[in-house]
This record gives structure tokens, C-alpha cells and sequence, in this order.
């Protein structure tokens, strides 16, 4: 049986327990699911604010405190253990998409059989990536936060930016599979109250014809948050509405958020929903003096929240590799006098590496490569397992970030028997993959991680991750400097770093406080990726540009007292992303 662990800030009194909103937000899932087959575990933590009171009758749960969890603890709550122990699901969506499988699979006709969606799509992507699943996991979270830490509104209220952002995304046109055959479906099937036309009229013909012969050319509403059926998101993001609603709601509200109430009316009359909220205690009106109240609706792009919306990328604001903006790009950065220092040799190369030692599950050739990938997965997995060699003692616990498949982790794992290797992964397929070959193997130094980078809170003393894509290598770098570890990356697709909720670019103080524009760095990025082969012309740019970026992150790492390296990976043609990072904190032992 599956264990969900959840934080409380109190321990129950009266039938009821004080919570955060993450807490609050599972408990509301599992009340909809009914959802009784994962264990449910208390774990007692005070001090978060603001703290929520639920009503906890009719849920069966284990109080245990802080100090008492092990493995979980390697992740920020709420988490799920999952199998025989040694995986950890940690994310809010990544749990609840748990909880909602889990469901799904006790009764083929369970009521939450189309709440993850198309091919089981909903809320999968992560949200330093996925504009839609930050706002849901990240946004309205902390919009709640902030509501609730306020003593009291005024009669002039600013609705928060996000519920605005919300307003406009339900009248956006939706982006979903196949939506030309669900319109019709949809239309045959629920009449008018859920169709227009497109020029914004209802539809009362239901898809029949109309004067002149024509068919009525239809769309669908935003019935719900991603489309004409519940999902997953609708869940998530209902209490919280109902939260910021229960501070600032007055007979006033309607008129300036008209769709959001639609579409709250809408799924509280859904099965389950009214009884799933009943858990939450009354939230207090916020507002000051109800007889008169006005609000204001921030002014917010008129975009929806899915990033594929192909009107969230306008021309001008793209960054595109033009010759002329690399060059520029380039000419400040020399200007900078910043040079990228690059070693001969990558970190490690010396030691020996034998492969003919590697038991086949542990080989790239066990892992399900195809043949004419297998010689140069070898080639850059053993450079980097050579690094980590090089430093690591009895003892250590190394993560492989970003560890897919668990290639590189395995073979660690493998040669480092008195070493702790946990496997960090978002996706559930990859890791299944690498805990089915650990299994075959009967490795007992391995556990996983089923979360984004920013779940993992748990200590560890080597970092390593090879191809995380972007931002994912700078979120390995950051958490590896924050927990004074060693951390060995080879980093790959340098044109997604972005700016984020998490880290902004440039990573070190010399570049932020260079002439160095935002735009500008991000040119070198895309240029970056520009790394074909040797008889494209733009390959050596890309090579100058991939150098600029990860002297960036070296620099960032020198400001906080690491040694560090870059050099290429041997032989350098094993892939086209073949840097190498190496960075030991002070007093390494």
C-alpha cells in the first residue's frame, strides 16, 4: 500500500487540524476521489503560516512528527511512498496525479477517470517549463498566501493579478486534441448552454442548420479550466479560488470576473465537489465594510495560461540567432575582457575505466539503447562516472539530477557500493525503467526521486547530472552550492534558460553587473545551440557561445568559493554537448 505524507502545523482537536494550503489542497482530492487506499500519514510540523483549519473526520491517518520520517524526508511535503519503499513522488501535481491513478485503478468507472485527460497528459510537465502547471502548483498557491496574511481589505479591492490571469484564460479559444470533432461532440451532446458561435453569439441551433443553409461554425467554451471535461486542474485550483473568494466576495463581484464564477458555479455542482469542500472551515470575509465595495481588475495580458497558445510568441519578442545580434552579443562580452578558461584534460580523465567490469543491466546496452546510440551514451557516461570517482569516498550520497533512465546513477551505484545513489527524475516511465534494472541488479544503494529539482530538500554530498536540459543545469548547480557539494554536469540546451520563479540569468555577479543585457545572453544561448557538426559553419560559434554560458555558471560558482573546471568530454565527438563542469567546495574532504 502506498504512503501519502502530508505536513499539519497542529495536532487534531475537536474533529479538526491546522494545515497548510498544500495539505489542505490533498485532503480536498482525496475527499473527491474517495480515495481510502493509500496510507495517510500526519507528519507534524508548526510554524508555517498561514495555516488553514480542516475537518478530518472520515479520513483514517497516522500522526507521526518530523524527526520520525526517513527517506521522505528527502522531499518537501506532501510526498508519496510508493512501492517497497525506496521511491519518493513529491510535487503537488505529481502527488495528486498519484492519488488520482490510484483511484482510477481501484474502479475502471471511478468519477476521476478524466481528470489527468488526454493520454494522461494533465499536469505531467513541470513548472519551471510549463506555464500551466506553475500557475497551478506555484501561482494561485502563493496568491492565497498572500491573501491570507492580510489583516483586512479595503473598500477599494485589487483583485490579485492571477485571478485576472484566470478571467481572461476562460475566455480564450481552447487548445486541445482533436478539437474540431469534440466541438461537434460536445454540441450533439449538451445542447447550447456550453457553445458559441464565432462571432461570441450563443449557439441555439445545437450544430444544425441555420438560415442560408449554412452550418454554424461553433467553439467551445471554457466549461472548465482546460476544456469541456474536468481535469485534475480543476481540482487544484477550486479550493484555492474558493479560498480568495471567501476573503473578497461581495454581491459586487460578478461583473468584473464574470467567467470565473461561471466556471466555479460549475464545478462546485459537480459530483463529490460540495462535500469535498466542506472540509475547510469557514474562511473569513476580509473586507473592511461590506455596503459599498469596488474593485479593481488588474490590467493582464489577454493570453491563456497553456504555453502552446500560439499568442503567447510574438515575432518581435523572440529570440532568434540573427548573425548580427550574435556578433553584437559576442563583441560585448570581449569588451568584458572575460575570458573562457578552458583545462586540456576534463576532471578525472586519469583514473581507469573498465567496461568489460559492467554487468549488463548496469550497461547502457541493458538500459535499452538503440545500437547507434550505445558507443557514445559509453563514452560520455564514462566520463563522468570517472569525475565522481575521482572524489567520492564511503559514505557519500550522490544524486544523479535529472537521472532519466538512471544510466549514469546505476553504474555509480554499481561501482560505489559503499555510496548512497538516489535517482532524481520527473518522469514516471523513466523511472520505472531504472528501478526494474536496479531490481535485476539487487542493488541496495539506490532510491528514487519522483519530483522536479526544486522538491528535493534532502542532504548530499556529490551533485552530477548529464544532458539536464537548460535551467535544470542551473538548478543543479544552485542546490549543489547551497549544500557545499561537489557537483559534476554536462549541460545541454542552452537556448531554454529562461528566467523563472525559481533563478533569473545571468547566474554570477560578474556577468549581472556587466553591460551584459538579458537579451544579449540570451542570444549567446540560443546561438549555443547551435552545434552541428564540424562542416557546418556555425559550429564553432556555437562552441564560443556554449563556453561563454558555462563560464557564466563557473564564475557563479567561484564567487561562492568553489574550484572549478571546464574542459570537454574525450573524445569530444561523443555528443555535441560536450562540456564538462567540475566544481569541489572549500575544505573538500
Amino acid at each position: 500500500m502506498d504512503e501519502l505524507y502530508v505536513q499539519v502545523l497542529s495536532e487534531p482537536v475537536g474533529g479538526f487540524i491546522a494545515v497548510p494550503l498544500e495539505t489542505l489542497i490533498t485532503l480536498f482530492t482525496l475527499k473527491y476521489c474517495r480515495q481510502s487506499e493509500n496510507y495517510l500519514i500526519f507528519v507534524l510540523k508548526p510554524g508555517h503560516k498561514p495555516s488553514f483549519s480542516v475537518k478530518i473526520t472520515g479520513f483514517t491517518f497516522e500522526l507521526i512528527r518530523e524527526e520520525d520520517v526517513d527517506i521522505v524526508g528527502t522531499c518537501q511535503l506532501p510526498v508519496m511512498l510508493v512501492g517497497d519503499g525506496t521511491t519518493c513522488v513529491a510535487g503537488l501535481c505529481a502527488v495528486l496525479r498519484r492519488v488520482v491513478k490510484s483511484a482510477v485503478m481501484q474502479l475502471s468507472g471511478h468519477r476521476c477517470r478524466s481528470l489527468l485527460g488526454f493520454r494522461q497528459g494533465c499536469l505531467m510537465a513541470c513548472a519551471e517549463f510549463s506555464v500551466w502547471t506553475r500557475f497551478c502548483e506555484v501561482d494561485i498557491i502563493n496568491t492565497v498566501r498572500n491573501l491570507m496574511c492580510k489583516d483586512s481589505l479595503p473598500n477599494l479591492v485589487t483583485l490579485p493579478e492571477d485571478v485576472a490571469r484566470f478571467e481572461i484564460h476562460m475566455g480564450q479559444p481552447l487548445r486541445i486534441h482533436n478539437v474540431r470533432k469534440k466541438n461537434q461532440d460536445f454540441i450533439n451532446s449538451k445542447g447550447v448552454n456550453c457553445s458559441k458561435s464565432k462571432n461570441g453569439t450563443q449557439n441555439m441551433t445545437a450544430g444544425k442548420h441555420i438560415k442560408g443553409g449554412q452550418n454554424l461554425e461553433i467553439e467551445l467554451e471554457h466549461c472548465f479550466a482546460e476544456g469541456p471535461v474536468m481535469t485534475l486542474a480543476d481540482i487544484i485550483i477550486f479550493p484555492c479560488m474558493h479560498i480568495i473568494l471567501q476573503i473578497v466576495r461581495n454581491v459586487y463581484l460578478q461583473p468584473y470576473i464574470p467567467l470565473t464564477m461561471q466556471w466555479y458555479d460549475r464545478v462546485k455542482v459537480q459530483d463529490g465537489v460540495e462535500e469535498a469542500i466542506g472540509i475547510i472551515r469557514d474562511i473569513p470575509n476580509k473586507i473592511i465594510d461590506n455596503l459599498y465595495v469596488k474593485y479593481i481588475l488588474p490590467v493582464v495580458p489577454k493570453q491563456s495560461l497553456h504555453k502552446s497558445d500560439a499568442k503567447r510568441y510574438k515575432p518581435r519578442n523572440c529570440i532568434f540567432t540573427r548573425q548580427e545580434d550574435v556578433e553584437t552579443s559576442l563583441k560585448v562580452v570581449e569588451e568584458l575582457g572575460i575570458i573562457v578558461e578552458w583545462q586540456q584534460y576534463p576532471f578525472g580523465c586519469e583514473l581507469e575505466f573498465d567496461w568489460g567490469a559492467i554487468p549488463y543491466d548496469a550497461h547502457p546496452e541493458g538500459g535499452q539503447l538503440p545500437a547507434f546510440r550505445m558507443e557514445r551514451k559509453g563514452q560520455q557516461l564514462e566520463n563522468l562516472a570517472k569525475a565522481v570517482l575521482k572524489v567520492a569516498k564511503p559514505g557519500h550520497t550522490i544524486v544523479d539530477f535529472c537521472s532519466g533512465s538512471g544510466h549514469l546513477g546505476i553504474i555509480l551505484a554499481y561501482l560505489l557500493p559503499r555510496c548512497q545513489v538516489i535517482l532524481l527524475e520527473n518522469k514516471e516511465e523513466s523511472l520505472a525503467r531504472a528501478y526494474q534494472r536496479v531490481v535485476k541488479l539487487k542493488l541496495t544503494n539506490v532510491t528514487f526521486c519522483q519530483c522536479n529539482l526544486d522538491y528535493f530538500c534532502g542532504e548530499f554530498d556529490i551533485g552530477v547530472s548529464l544532458h539536464a536540459c537548460g535551467v535544470a543545469t542551473d538548478l543543479v548547480i544552485q542546490r549543489c552550492i547551497s549544500q557545499n557539494a561537489v557537483f559534476i554536469c554536462c549541460p545541454c540546451c542552452y537556448g531554454s534558460v529562461q528566467n523563472n520563479h525559481i533563478l533569473t540569468y545571468p547566474r554570477s555577479k560578474v556577468f549581472r553587473d556587466s553591460a551584459l543585457t538579458l537579451r544579449e545572453y540570451l542570444v549567446l544561448g540560443h546561438s549555443a545551440d547551435q552545434t552541428h557538426d564540424e562542416h557546418n559553419a556555425k559550429t564553432d560559434q556555437g562552441k564560443t557561445c556554449m563556453g561563454i554560458i558555462d563560464t557564466d555558471r563557473c564564475l557563479q560558482a567561484k564567487e561562492a568559493g568553489y574550484a572549478v573546471t571546464l574542459a570537454k568530454l574525450i573524445p569530444e565527438t561523443c555528443t555535441p554537448k560536450n562540456n564538462l563542469l567540475v566544481g569541489i567546495p572549500q575544505n573538500w574532504q
